[in-house]
């Protein structure tokens, strides 16, 4: 029963090749261009040179016009650089924010003729009711409703689009090939790694068109919400799922964002914005595993018994993110190094998530960081349930764009999900409070419950030993390396004159003719003077950035190395 779907013929494939390219080549120069040109300026220290905004937003303007004739994947890209924060700076992003994922319906006939080539059966076999309209279509599938002609159970049918595989690889090689072409001409690796980029791209949209993993997907998440009565997971019915085909239980309900119905079902919006949010922080920081598209299409209200209030149901399960064991562990050192306000353990953190490419400039990343705690570290719950959300966005946007970050593909869906959610959570009611929701979690998160308390202690008391281990051996490194030193085994090269030169020479061979003499008698002094000199430095700094338990203990050492100056005497 299988048809055979017409291929794109040679001629369309090269016209679509020189269209997509053009597009792909000016977008991603510019995109390079700017950011190249803001990071140099900061790097020595000009932080006023800001990105040309009207360029960025003439060629993103473009990019979104030719890629919703384009489709396909070009709106896929399009919704993948507006979560890239990195890349692009807020007034920028906001050009691609509104791409949405709507075109045309694929033909009826190809709908049936899908579903009968995925079968190996005739369509009104298998249901006894198929609905020609489509109810959604996006850019790589759409679902229609139908009745099964087995049960006679209401159930969503998504189908692939036309070519998709084939569009996919076309697009996927040519953006390949753009970069490849942009990499032969400049090094963008310093500002962006576009090949990441790719690579990014490249997984999410190939586990997007594989049906058989979405359906996993809602399986998982049909199992995490299985005791929680407030959200509703569709089942999944694998007798009639491929990877091209998907047919999940119908979902009736009131669009998310459709406040007026929810008024009239007398639906509190307060509470399905409570629970909405709380369904996520439980996916984030509990089970490390979330959807990624929470956008209003994709999330349901039904009203529920009076008891249990309103159920929140989600939908399209294609794009998820996951938060491996390290990641979690890792993110747990990020925040603990921010309560301690250890701004190079929390650049340690972001480097071992791979926010930080190789041959970034660390110093200038710590430097940023440190300002951001600055301004953050200290604030009290009532003052963080004041902050403006989109000015702290603006905010971390702003270090990213300006410095040599880079988003994993994981967090980039992690940052989408959460704009998109307080951009939900926010319509539904101004007055919610988003952080106050987030706390409780958090604090589970980090540790700092009843439950966890006793492991967070011991994880800030291994970060502190790792400091005195270090300082401990701050005596006995300065010791020799002064010894060298004054040995003429670390020579110090004057290079403003010959006549300096030769009197280095002469001073050298004068120093080996008295080196034993004077080494004994120079070592037992000098050297613990500057040690103890080091340490007193040292505990001072410490103490007046507020890192009072290791300034303390500094001054500690200098205090015993001041007693055995004293007992050497």
């Amino acid at each position: 029963m299988r048809t055979k779907v017409p291929r794109i013929n040679r001629f369309s494939q090269i016209i679509r090749f020189l269209r997509v390219s053009r597009l792909l080549l000016w977008t991603i120069w510019v995109i390079y261009r700017e950011r190249r040109r803001v990071m140099r300026a900061r790097e020595r220290g000009n932080y006023e040179v800001q990105p040309n905004i009207e360029v960025l937003i003439k060629v993103l303007v473009a990019f979104r016009a030719t890629a919703i004739k384009l489709g396909v994947l070009m709106i896929k890209l399009g919704q993948f650089l507006s979560s890239r924060a990195d890349l692009l700076p807020e007034r920028a992003l906001d050009v691609l924010s509104s791409l949405q994922d709507e075109v045309p319906p694929a033909p009826f006939t190809h709908v049936v003729s899908l579903i009968e080539t995925e079968l190996g059966k005739p369509v009104d076999q298998v249901f006894s009711l198929l609905e020609r309209k489509c109810t959604a279509a996006a850019s790589l599938g759409q679902v229609h409703k139908a009745i099964l002609a087995s049960t006679g159970e209401e159930v969503a049918v998504k189908v692939q689009r036309p070519n998709i595989d084939q569009l996919v690889r076309m697009d996927l090689s040519t953006l390949k090939f753009v970069i490849w072409v942009i990499n032969r001409f400049v090094d963008t690796s310093e500002f962006i790694d576009l090949m990441g980029v790719y690579r990014e791209f490249k997984r999410t949209v190939y586990e997007e068109i594989d049906y058989v993993t979405e359906a996993a997907n809602a399986r998982r998440f049909r199992e995490m919400f299985k005791d929680d009565p407030t959200i509703y997971i569709p089942r999944v019915y694998d007798d009639y799922t491929s990877r091209r085909l998907l047919v999940l239980e119908w979902i009736n309900g009131i669009k998310i964002n459709d406040y007026a119905a929810l008024e009239a079902a007398g639906i509190s919006r307060l509470e399905v914005a409570k629970r909405t949010v709380r369904a996520y922080f439980h996916q984030f920081f509990e089970e490390g595993f979330f959807h990624a598209d929470p956008h209003p299409g994709n999330i349901f209200i039904q009203k529920g018994s009076g008891s249990t209030g309103p159920i929140i149901a989600f939908v399209d399960f294609g794009m998820v993110g996951a938060l491996s064991k390290n990641m979690k562990k890792a993110l747990k050192d990020l925040f603990l190094s921010f309560v301690m306000r250890d701004s190079r353990a929390l650049v340690d953190a972001l480097a071992r998530l791979g926010f930080i490419g190789e041959g970034a400039n660390m110093t200038a990343i710590e430097r940023g960081m440190a300002l951001m705690m600055e301004q953050y570290y200290g604030m009290t719950l009532g003052e963080a349930r004041e902050l403006e959300i989109p000015e702290v966005s603006r905010d971390i946007e702003g270090l990213l764009y300006g410095q040599p970050f880079q988003i994993p593909a994981q967090f980039a869906f992690t940052g989408r999900a959460i704009s998109t959610l307080i951009g939900v959570s926010t319509g539904l009611s101004p007055d919610f409070n988003f952080v106050e929701v987030a706390t409780p979690y958090a604090r589970k998160f980090l540790g700092l419950d009843a439950e966890g308390a006793g492991q967070t202690i011991q994880e800030i008391l291994n970060q502190l030993m790792d400091t005195g281990r270090l300082l401990l051996t701050l005596p006995r490194s300065l010791e020799r390396a002064i010894t060298k030193l004054e040995t003429g085994q670390i020579e110090v090269k004057l290079t403003d004159s010959p006549r300096n030169g030769r009197s280095r020479r002469r001073g050298r061979r004068g120093g080996r003719d008295r080196g034993n003499e004077s080494n004994a008698s120079g070592m037992g002094s000098f050297s613990w003077v500057m040690v103890f000199l080091a340490e007193m430095a040292g505990g001072i700094i410490l103490t007046v950035e507020h890192q009072s338990i290791p300034g303390w203990f500094c001054l500690g050492l200098a205090g015993i190395t001041a007693l055995g100056l004293l007992a050497r005497r």
